[in-house]
This record gives C-alpha cells, sequence and structure tokens, in this order.
C-alpha cells in the first residue's frame, strides 16, 4: 500500500517539502521532481546501515512495474497517494557526474515513483521500496513535449564574480552545463545542439537543502542561443564526447 514519506533537512531540519517548492518550476517544464534519490543495485537485506557506508549503484534504468531500492535524502516529502518524480542517472554518472561520463546523458531519465515500503531510516535519510510508476528518457524529451518559447531559463548562465566555478562536457548533440558559486548554490543543464538549433531539457538548481530538476522542451531563439554559447565558449572547437 503506498505511504506518505516525510524526510526534514538534515542540516538545518527544515520540515520535509515536495520537490521545486521553492519557487514555481519554469513555465516551460513539463514535470518537476528531485535529484536526492540515489538508485541502488542491492537487496532490501543488505542495505548500508551508516550514511557513508558505501554501497552498489545500478547501471540500468528503471522500468514502468518494476520495483526498486533507493536512498532519499531531507527534505524530501511525498505523498503515497500521488508518485513523485525523482532523476535517474547511472552509477558512473551518478557518483562522478555528467562532466566526466558525457556518453551517459542519453540515459539518463526522470522517473515517477510510488513509496511502498520504508527499509530504514536514518538521520536526514531514508531507504525506500518504491514502485516505478512512468519513465521518460532524456533523450526522448524532444519528441514527447512540443517546444515551448515560455519561461525564463537565464539562470543557466555564470554568474559575474570570485568564487564561480563552470564547467561543461559534450557527447554527440547533448551538451551538459553546470556552474557553482563558492560551492553553496548551483545550476545546470543538458540541452540539444544540431541543425535545428539549441533548446534546454533537463534544467536543475541546487543548495544545501534543495536539489531540484525539471524536464521539458525549452527551445532557445537565435539570440538566447548567442547569448547561451557566448558564456559558454567551446573549450574544443569541433570535439564532442
Amino acid at each position: 500500500m503506498p505511504i506518505t514519506v516525510a524526510v526534514p533537512c538534515p542540516t538545518c531540519s527544515r520540515r520535509a517539502r515536495p520537490a521545486w517548492s521553492e519557487s514555481p518550476a519554469p513555465r516551460w517544464a513539463a514535470l518537476a521532481g528531485t535529484t536526492r534519490v540515489e538508485w541502488a543495485d542491492v537487496t532490501p537485506d543488505s542495505l548500508p546501515q551508516d550514511l557513508h557506508e558505501p554501497f552498489l549503484r545500478t547501471q540500468s534504468l528503471p522500468l514502468p512495474g518494476e520495483e526498486r531500492v533507493v536512498r532519499v535524502h531531507g527534505p524530501f516529502l511525498a505523498d503515497g497517494r500521488v508518485p513523485f518524480w525523482a532523476l535517474f542517472e547511472p552509477a558512473l554518472a551518478a557518483l562522478n557526474g555528467l562532466d566526466e561520463y558525457p556518453e551517459l546523458m542519453r540515459d539518463c531519465a526522470m522517473t515517477a515513483c510510488t513509496p511502498l515500503a520504508v527499509l530504514v531510516r536514518g538521520s536526514g535519510y531514508v531507504w525506500l521500496r518504491v514502485r516505478v510508476e512512468e519513465v521518460v528518457k532524456l533523450v526522448d524529451a524532444a519528441d514527447r513535449f512540443p517546444p515551448s518559447t515560455a519561461g525564463a531559463w537565464e539562470e543557466l548562465l555564470p554568474p559575474d564574480g570570485a568564487g564561480v566555478t563552470s564547467i561543461q562536457a559534450a557527447s554527440g548533440r547533448l551538451r551538459y552545463y553546470c556552474w557553482s558559486m563558492q560551492s553553496d548554490v548551483g545550476c545546470w543543464a543538458v540541452c540539444t545542439d544540431d541543425e535545428h538549433g539549441m533548446a534546454v531539457l533537463l534544467y536543475g538548481k541546487w543548495a544545501f537543502d534543495q536539489d531540484d530538476v525539471v524536464l521539458g522542451h525549452r527551445l532557445l531563439s537565435p539570440s538566447e542561443t548567442a547569448l547561451l554559447r557566448a558564456a559558454w565558449p567551446d573549450p574544443h572547437p569541433g570535439r564532442s564526447g
């Protein structure tokens, strides 16, 4: 039977809250969820009992109807009557970043999950058994969702000033952009870049108590594309992963 799961923030004890509740999700977003979910490749009876104990993560994409084991970090709130959306990244990307494994962008997806049972409850996290209800792959977003020009996207542009770190990577027609400010806040996105122009498909923002992500199809105008490319010059012209 579906259950409600509430996990407060482990740092500030802030109350549990659903994904992307700090402010409205971008108007172009079709799905909004969280990246505070770790997908494990372990059985419920072999879960690590300590937050820092390593465990095997899964490389395989969740499929609708499957039951999976995940660790969810607070602040997090899921009403069992409605599935929550969570980002899936293959193990190598989840552990090391999409900039290290840009070829795995094509294997990322948003997944709708129903919590079925709390397996272990720790300080600021829980291990859950969930049922996967729906899976939308990143590479299918442009075909699944109609292009939109609504809403802002400019937070993707790295701010000026000291303490800003920015990275990018590419694989085929997919581009990954990420910036952070003094490791306190940051923003990232996966875009398509081809003969049809550029579009933002996956977009996330994070802080110490926030890890939100949306999936959609935000088509960039020629002027917006020029602005993005000027802010993120290609460090290796003509090369892709």
